[in-house]
């Protein structure tokens, strides 16, 4: 469900000896490459070892951070590089992904001045079993007003990714405008 357009913005492409694996650079704020990470396309559990994996000894940072208008003090979170992918095909600016997945936050460190830039976060982690994975980490660790994507309004998916599938931009486009303001104790 992604098009050439947005594949071309974020710079997506595949191997040259191997189309079957695409590659996500991972560039920071100031356009420089700091990442590269790898999906086999036609992953098969019984005859593949990993599914992604990413090049050694680089430094983790969120993807889609050079695409981001630093002017637009919203910033949506996603757990993976095809949903953010998603949020941006839905037409919605500042869409990002965690590098390692929902439990890997060694970028925080190396992003976390560049997430205080924005005045809120909308988490559009997946959710499973209940829960939206990335949120109770980013409720605890970033000061900025934190957002989620409201339960009903994932429709039954798991992700953004399968909410445009699914349901098409509209419903990608609710789903970020509808967010929550997390709820504060006391």
């Amino acid at each position: 469900g992604i098009s050439e357009k947005i594949a071309k913005r974020y710079e997506i492409t595949t191997q040259t000896d191997h189309k079957n694996i695409l590659v996500f650079p991972f560039y920071d704020g100031d356009e420089s490459l700091q990442f590269v990470k790898y999906r086999k396309m036609d992953f098969d559990k019984e005859r593949d070892n990993n599914k992604e994996w990413c090049e050694a000894n680089c430094k983790p940072i969120l993807f889609g951070m050079k695409q981001c208008n630093l002017e637009n003090k919203r910033l949506i979170l996603t757990e993976g590089q095809i949903d953010s992918l998603s949020v941006a095909e839905a037409g919605i600016e500042n869409a990002v992904s965690v590098p390692t997945g929902a439990k890997g936050f060694t970028w925080i460190p190396y992003c976390y001045d560049w997430m205080k830039k924005f005045d809120s976060i909308v988490v559009f982690g997946d959710f499973e079993k209940g829960k939206i994975s990335l949120l109770e980490e980013m409720k605890s660790r970033f000061p900025n007003r934190i957002f989620h994507v409201r339960h009903e309004d994932y429709q039954g998916c798991k992700d953004a990714n399968e909410l445009l599938m699914k349901y098409g931009k509209e419903a990608v486009r609710k789903a970020v405008e509808n967010a929550k303001m997390i709820d504060l104790k006391n």
